[in-house]
């Protein structure tokens, strides 16, 4: 007779430790959309919803996500599986799900409640199924709760003959950033993790976000990206002949698995990049230079690209490369390899053995050295080169995703800061003209320009503080002023130099908006008054300085 004893759990604190084993929202909400593709899914939205009276920059400012797809969906028994803990469900050998966790851990490490609401073809649209921590807590008992479907929910669904919502609500982790970095983290990040299966014909994946009152707001297609640019890539680096504009193969091949040299191969490919500054190279057309700068040769972007049955899993791991930025590495591999790549529960880590690493290392070895001789070539063409036309572009392409609230100690009357918000927009109508776009790029309107330089000059102000209700503060620099001639002027538009200036300019503009909205005590065009006198006292006081100090940069470069 067995002596084996059933212990008890502690429902709530398992939740609480499956929601901690390392996601980010984005990671997470990756982690669900591998279910959509895993059903056949041809069509995947996520919907983010804003709080009321936020916008898409502030902090804290999601009330809640869905994922929609329609794909296969589910039955009722599929639901309540899919919601158990370790679901005891057999994957196949492409599937991308690993371990039965991946709905509830990353679903509670974005809120506190998930629902899901499924159909399948010829069926009726499923009850709302709910996992609620609360509810958890309270009984002492992992379960699921069943509530009638709303009718937000039934209108994604209608459209398609089969799929799956999948919501979260009471958010957690999410609600501490912003739905614009939420949403550039997964535009950024979505086309590369799926970019295998984004590439078959007929699949749709969008992100979108809206306001309180369901009005959309963002509206973004998420397309392929091959982070090797295989495609673009030259056949092979040849020294004598390489110009320094393009990437180039220089490993394609596929190697055995150590443990069963009988089994299914592992496939390796491998690019080379020219540096990141030939983008500013003045003996190269603007479509080249804007080619190379796609490319984003940069530390973060360098390294190995572990794949495992199309799906990304670690993106540019190092290994053994050390701080070698022109070289990606692209390794793939199936589920019978699990054992040598040992993926963990958020799928954003793994572990490599170490018969794989050593044959990476070996395979690798001409490549690197090829990678160096490259870089040598562009460090040859690159002297006085650069070339600059967009100022304030660098700034804004770096924070296209930049939080503005601070930690408030008073409450925030939303009437009120409403009414502000549209002083503080009208008050920048004048600027609306002369400012140039409202965007780097209007056709995609991914990055705000935040950072904007004018020919103001009406009350010989340095800088300008704007307002838009969608993105928040921008601020305007005076290139009549003398202290951007002097000072500003000196360092090129990339530079730590600059912006960092640019950097302290846009912060003022933020804490005057940020006053003007919430300083309650004073009546709002006393302050908006109170700022303008400010910012001419100011800028007269630093067209005196420069008066003062005109020779003071003449012997910089």
């Amino acid at each position: 007779m067995s002596n084996f004893k059933s212990l008890p759990i502690n429902a709530d604190r398992i939740c609480e430790a499956i929601s901690k084993i390392g996601y980010n929202p984005s990671s997470a909400i990756m982690d669900i959309i591998d279910n959509s593709f895993m059903a056949s899914a041809k069509n995947i939205l996520i919907k983010i919803y804003l709080k009321e009276g936020m916008n898409i920059n502030n902090i804290k400012n999601i009330e809640k996500i869905y994922v929609i797809d329609d794909g296969n969906g589910m039955d009722e028994s599929g639901i309540k599986k899919a919601l158990e803990l370790g679901s005891d469900v057999k994957y196949g050998n492409n599937s991308l799900s690993k371990y039965g966790l991946g709905l509830k851990s990353a679903g509670f490490s974005l809120g506190k409640r998930i629902e899901v609401t499924s159909k399948i073809v010829d069926n009726a649209i499923s009850e709302k199924y709910f996992l609620d921590r609360d509810l958890i807590k309270s009984s002492g008992e992992f379960g699921y709760g069943v509530e009638s479907t709303d009718e937000l929910v039934t209108s994604f669904l209608q459209e398609y003959a089969s799929g799956t919502v999948i919501s979260f609500h009471n958010l957690i982790y999410t609600s501490r950033i912003s739905a614009q970095k939420l949403s550039e983290d997964l535009s950024n990040k979505a086309g590369v993790f799926y970019s295998e299966f984004l590439e078959k014909d007929g699949v749709s994946f969008k992100l979108q976000i809206f306001d309180s009152g369901n009005k959309e707001i963002r509206n973004k297609e998420i397309s392929p990206k091959d982070l090797l640019f295989w495609s673009d890539a030259l056949d092979s680096f040849e020294k004598e002949d390489y110009d320094c504009k393009k990437p180039c193969k220089v490993l394609d091949k596929d190697f055995e698995n150590p443990i069963d040299p009988s089994g299914e191969k592992i496939k390796i490919q491998a690019t080379i990049f020219p540096k990141d500054g030939m983008k500013n190279f003045v003996g190269f057309t603007d479509e080249e230079r804007a080619k190379i700068k796609e490319y984003d040769v940069s530390l973060k972007n360098s390294g190995f690209y572990f794949y495992r049955n199309g799906r990304l899993i670690k993106w540019g791991e190092k290994l053994f490369l050390n701080r070698e930025f022109g070289i990606r590495i692209k390794v793939s591999f199936q589920t019978e390899h699990d054992e040598l790549f040992d993926v963990d529960v958020s799928k954003q880590h793994l572990t490599i053995s170490e018969e794989v690493e050593t044959t990476l290392n070996r395979l690798i070895t001409v490549p690197r050295n090829q990678s160096k001789e490259l870089f040598e070539l562009c460090d040859l063409k690159i002297k006085d080169s650069k070339k600059h036309e967009n100022e304030g572009a660098e700034f804004n392409n770096t924070n296209s995703a930049l939080e503005e609230d601070e930690d408030e100690s008073n409450p925030v009357n939303p009437e009120e800061s409403k009414k502000r918000k549209e002083l503080l927009e009208n008050s920048s109508k004048d600027f609306e003209e002369e400012s140039q776009p409202k965007y780097e790029d209007d056709e995609s309107q991914d990055t705000f320009r935040r950072v904007r330089y004018w020919n103001g000059n009406r009350d010989r102000a340095l800088w300008e503080a704007g307002y838009d209700t969608t993105e928040g503060t921008y601020v305007l620099i005076d290139k009549n002023h003398p202290y951007y001639d002097l000072v500003i002027s000196k360092k090129e538009p990339e530079s730590p130099y600059r912006q960092a200036l640019e950097a302290i300019f846009h912060s003022l503009a933020v804490g005057q908006n940020q006053t003007i909205e919430k300083f309650y005590e004073a009546e709002s065009e006393l302050v908006l008054k109170i700022f303008k006198k400010f910012l001419r006292s100011t800028s007269h006081q630093l067209d005196n300085w420069v008066n003062n100090n005109w020779d003071l940069f003449d012997n910089e470069n």
